[in-house]
């Protein structure tokens, strides 16, 4: 019973982390999507590069971010496998 609640506690723990970290890289995802968006329909060059670059930073924000979402799931693998 105490293994099933510290590996609960463990997993809802680990959980949340990739969950937030999933999120922030929707977000990140979605302003660099907005980013390109903008570039596509301006006229002007230098805007237009500078949209692009823009969109390019939050894309490889959104990288990081599901980089950093993939280490609490194998955290909380391995925690599950040592608990048991």
């Amino acid at each position: 019973m105490l293994r099933w609640a510290i590996r609960a506690v463990a997993a809802g723990r680990y959980k949340n982390k990739a969950i937030s970290e999933s999120n922030r890289a929707s977000s990140k995802s979605n302003d660099a999507k907005r980013q390109f968006d903008y570039a596509k329909r301006e006229k002007d060059i230098e805007k237009k590069l500078a949209y692009m670059s823009d969109g390019l930073s939050k894309l490889s924000e959104s990288v990081a971010h599901t980089s950093n979402a993939i280490e609490p799931l194998a955290e909380g693998i391995i925690c599950s496998i040592l608990i048991s």
